[in-house]
C-alpha cells in the first residue's frame, strides 16, 4: 500500500483544485490566498460549483461551516445540497453566499457575557486558508469548511479567529524585525507547527464499568497499580496487535483528509500511546490537530476502545500532554529558529532566539494561563510534565553563546561533534548542540521550540495565539531598540548586539537548563522573580483579569478589553463546572459502590473477631469527609459570582477531594477484591 496514492483524497487541495477549477480561477485563488486579499463573490461561486461537484462525487449530501467555538471542541450544523428549480424540481446548488457565509444560532454557545441568551445571531466566515475536507459516515459524507465563528457585534467567539490574528501580528512585526536588522524580508512569514498527540486506550467494556472514567475523563479513585510504569517497559515497546490494528485505520483516515500523521509509538504508562504528525503551517496545523482527536474517538470506538484525553486520567501513571513544536519559518524553507550555515545567518537566528526568551519572559503569566486548564492542573508538575513555573531551555552550547552575548561578545556554538561508542561497524553519530530537556515548559530543541506545557485535550489555538503574540510584542520591543541604537551612530551589527545584550540582561532569568522537577528550582525561580501560578484560577486572575498583563493582546489587535473579559468568564465558568460535575461524581460513586463494599467488609471483620483499626478509621473518616463534601457543594451552588467560584473550587472542594479519594483509596487495598465492583487499576491497565 502506497500513502502517496490516497493521501489528501478527502481534502480540496491544490492537486484536487487543478482538475476542478479553470487555471484563471485557480491562480486568482491562489493570489488571493498568497496576499491575504479577499476573495470576490465572483470567485466564490466558481470555487463553490466546484466544491460542490467534487463533494457529490465523493459521495456527499450535505455541507456543514465547520468552526472552534469556546468550548474546546469543534462545532457543525448541517446543510444539504438540495434545492429547488423553478418547477420546483430537486437539483443539487450551492451558492457563494453559502460557502461564505454562515448563521449557526449563537446563544448556547460560550460567550462570556458578550451576548444575551434570546440574542441568537451569529456568523461563521469561510476560512480560505485552510483546505476543505470531507467526512466520511456510514452511509453518506458531509462536506466540512473550515470556519471562524463571530457574534452579531462582530466579537470573535472562536479560538480560530484570534489565532489567524495573531500569525498575522507576529509576521508583520518578524518582517519590522528583519528589515531593521537589515536582513533580507521575504513575501511571507509563518509560523510551523507539529503537536504530538498523547493518548490512553482501555478496553470499551471495562471502561463502561467506570462511571468516573465516561463523565470526567479522569479516575476520581482507585487506588495504585501494583506494577504500573515501575518496569518502564511500556515505552516504545512492541505495539500490540489490537492497538496497531487501530493505529493503521486512524492512520488511513487521516491520510485521506491530508493530515501528515508520522510517528506512532507506545508511550511510558501502561495503555499509552503518541501519536505525532509532520509540521504544517499553524492555522491548518490547528485544524489537523482537531481532526486527528476527532478520529481517534471515533476509530477507537469502532475497535472495541474508549479513549482517554485527559490530561491526568490515573494518579500516579503519566499524564498525557501536546507538545508543541514551534517554528518561524518563510515561503523558501528558511527556517528563522535554524543557526544556519554562516555569521550572518548565526546572528540573525540569535535575533530570533532572544527574541522568543524574551516573549516568554514579557509574558510567562500569560504563556502559564494559555495551558491553564482543571484536567491539565493535575498534570502540571507531575514527574512527567513541566512545572507551572514558566522557563526556557536552551542547553549548554547556547548558553555560553547567549551568556557572552549578554556580556557584548559574540561567540560562535563549536560544530557538531559525534558520540564515541567503541563499535567500528556502527555509523557515526551526530550529536545536537542542545540535549532535550523534559522538565522544561518550553525547550529549545535544535530547530523550534517546544511548549510542552499544552495539554493532550487542548485546541492549539489559544496556547499559540498567546506564543505568538508575546513573541511578536518582543520583535518589536527588539526592532525599536536597534533602531535606537542605529540612530545613536552604531553600524548595524553593533546595533543588534547592543540591543539584544540589553534585552538578555533583563530576561536571562528566564533560561533554565536545569531540573525543574526539584524543590530547589522553586526556591530559585522564587529569587528570579518568576511566578509559580499552581491553579487554574490563580493563572486566569493574574493574566486575563489583569489590565496590565493583557494590554499587549489589544496594543497588538488580536484582543479586544470585551473580549478578554468574555474569555474570563467563560473559562471560570468552565473550570467551576468541571470540578462541580467532579465532586458530585465522586459523592454518587462512594454512596452508590463504595459504601456497600466497605460496609460488608467491615461486618466481615467483625465476625470474625479481626480489630482492623486502620479500616475501621478510615471507613468513619470517609462518612466523615463525604459529608463535609457534600455541604461544601452545596455553599458552591449558593454561590453566584464566576472568579469566587472557581477560587472556592480549586481552594476547597478540590483539596475535600483529594483527602477523601486518599481514604477510599486506602479501604480498596483493605477491601476484598470481590467485594469491590469497580475495576481497579492493575485490571484497567491491562490490555
Amino acid at each position: 500500500m502506497k500513502i502517496s496514492n490516497f493521501y489528501g483524497i478527502l481534502t480540496f487541495n491544490d492537486r484536487i483544485m487543478k482538475s476542478k477549477l479553470s487555471h484563471e480561477v485557480y491562480k486568482r485563488f491562489k493570489y488571493a490566498i498568497k496576499n491575504g486579499k479577499p476573495i470576490s463573490k465572483e470567485l466564490a461561486e466558481c470555487i463553490a460549483h466546484a466544491l460542490k461537484e467534487w463533494a457529490i462525487e465523493n459521495n456527499c449530501t450535505h455541507y456543514t461551516h465547520w468552526f472552534h467555538p469556546l468550548t474546546g471542541l469543534t462545532a457543525e450544523k448541517h446543510d444539504s445540497f438540495l434545492q429547488f428549480d423553478e418547477n420546483f424540481s430537486p437539483i443539487e446548488r450551492f451558492k457563494a453566499e453559502e460557502l461564505i457565509q454562515g448563521e449557526p444560532d449563537a446563544s448556547s454557545f460560550p460567550s462570556g457575557g458578550t451576548r444575551s441568551t434570546f440574542e441568537a445571531r451569529g456568523y461563521t466566515a469561510w476560512d480560505p486558508q485552510s483546505p476543505c475536507f470531507i467526512m466520511e459516515g456510514k452511509k453518506t459524507n458531509t462536506l466540512c469548511i473550515p470556519s471562524v465563528f463571530l457574534s452579531y457585534n462582530g466579537d470573535a467567539l472562536d479560538k480560530k479567529s484570534i489565532l489567524l490574528k495573531s500569525i498575522k501580528a507576529l509576521e508583520l512585526s518578524a518582517k519590522k524585525l528583519l528589515n531593521v536588522c537589515g536582513f533580507n524580508v521575504p513575501e511571507r512569514i509563518f509560523v510551523t507547527t507539529g503537536p504530538e498527540q498523547e493518548y490512553y486506550l482501555l478496553d470499551q467494556k471495562v471502561y463502561r464499568m467506570r462511571e468516573d472514567l465516561m463523565v470526567t475523563g479522569r479516575t476520581l479513585i482507585g487506588a495504585p497499580a501494583i506494577k504500573g510504569q515501575k518496569l518502564e517497559d511500556h515505552y516504545f515497546g512492541n505495539i500490540p496487535d489490537r492497538v496497531k490494528y487501530f493505529m493503521e485505520d486512524v492512520e488511513i483516515s487521516l491520510y485521506k483528509l491530508g493530515v501528515p500523521a508520522k510517528t506512532r509509538h507506545n508511550e511510558v504508562a501502561p495503555c499509552q500511546y503518541e501519536l505525532a504528525p509532520v509540521f504544517e503551517e499553524l492555522n491548518i496545523a490547528a485544524d489537523h490537530n482537531h481532526l486527528v482527536m476527532t478520529v481517534l474517538k471515533k476509530k477507537a470506538k469502532e475497535h472495541g476502545f474508549a479513549l482517554l484525553l485527559h490530561e491526568k486520567p490515573f494518579k500516579g501513571l503519566n499524564g498525557s500532554g501536546k507538545h508543541n513544536n514551534w517554528s518561524i519559518s518563510d515561503e523558501k524553507g528558511t527556517n528563522y529558529l535554524s543557526p544556519g550555515q554562516n555569521r550572518k545567518e548565526f546572528l540573525r537566528f540569535l535575533v530570533f532566539l532572544v527574541g522568543v526568551i524574551n516573549g516568554v519572559y514579557k509574558h510567562e503569566k500569560f504563556v502559564r494561563a494559555s495551558v491553564a486548564t482543571a484536567a491539565n492542573d493535575h498534570r502540571l508538575g507531575g514527574n512527567e510534565a513541566p512545572p507551572s513555573i514558566i522557563s526556557v531551555f536552551v542547553g549548554d552550547a547556547l548558553t555560553k553563546v547567549l551568556e557572552g552575548l549578554k556580556k557584548g561578545s559574540f561567540l560562535e556554538p563549536e560544530g557538531g561533534r559525534t558520540l564515541e561508542i567503541g563499535l567500528s561497524y556502527i555509523p557515526q553519530i551526530e550529536r545536537h548542540n542542545t540535549d532535550r530537556n523534559r522538565t522544561s515548559p518550553v525547550a529549545f530543541t535544535g530547530n523550534k521550540f517546544e511548549f510542552r506545557a499544552v495539554g493532550s485535550s487542548q485546541p492549539l489555538g489559544l496556547p499559540n495565539t498567546i506564543l505568538n503574540a508575546a513573541v511578536g510584542d518582543s520583535f518589536d520591543e527588539i526592532s525599536e531598540l536597534v533602531k535606537n541604537e542605529v540612530s545613536s551612530g552604531k553600524k548595524t551589527e553593533e546595533a543588534i548586539l547592543t540591543a539584544l545584550s540589553k534585552v538578555l540582561k533583563k530576561c536571562y532569568k528566564i533560561v533554565f537548563n536545569g531540573n525543574g522537577y526539584s524543590r530547589e528550582w522553586q526556591q530559585e525561580a522564587k529569587r528570579r522573580g518568576l511566578s509559580n501560578l499552581r491553579t487554574t484560577p490563580e493563572a486566569l486572575k493574574s493574566t486575563f483579569g489583569n489590565r496590565k498583563e493583557r494590554d499587549f493582546l489589544i496594543k497588538m489587535k488580536i484582543l479586544s478589553d470585551r473580549e478578554l473579559d468574555a474569555r474570563l468568564n467563560i473559562k471560570y465558568d468552565q473550570y467551576s463546572k468541571i470540578i462541580e460535575i467532579e465532586s458530585k461524581m465522586l459523592v454518587k460513586m462512594i454512596k452508590r459502590y463504595v459504601r456497600n463494599a466497605v460496609y460488608e467488609q467491615f461486618r466481615f471483620f467483625k465476625s470474625i473477631d479481626i480489630n482492623n483499626a486502620v479500616y475501621f478509621k478510615a471507613k468513619k473518616e470517609m462518612e466523615a469527609k463525604t459529608k463535609a463534601l457534600e455541604r461544601e457543594i452545596l455553599n458552591f451552588e449558593r454561590m453566584e459570582e464566576e472568579e469566587k467560584k472557581a477560587f472556592f473550587a480549586a481552594n476547597t472542594i478540590l483539596p475535600l477531594m483529594n483527602e477523601l479519594r486518599a481514604i477510599v483509596d486506602l479501604l480498596e487495598q483493605e477491601t476484598d477484591k470481590k467485594l469491590w465492583p469497580l475495576p481497579d487499576y492493575d485490571t484497567m491497565l491491562t490490555m
